[in-house]
């Protein structure tokens, strides 16, 4: 079974998920809120792919 394959775990990418670990994008887009005027203000900031492969 691979590790990988947790459904929607934030921290690991899409192709980590799907066992393409070739294609891994190495750093994951992640929406954050921030503290701006309006409730559409966001933050993307970038996370590493947290898969073990």
């Amino acid at each position: 079974m691979d590790l990988c394959a947790t459904g929607d775990t934030p921290e690991v990418c899409w192709f980590c998920r799907k066992g393409r670990h070739e294609d891994c994008m190495k750093n994951i887009p992640k929406q954050g809120k921030s503290d701006g005027p309006h409730d559409c203000t966001f933050d993307t900031q970038l996370i590493p792919c947290k898969c073990q492969h």
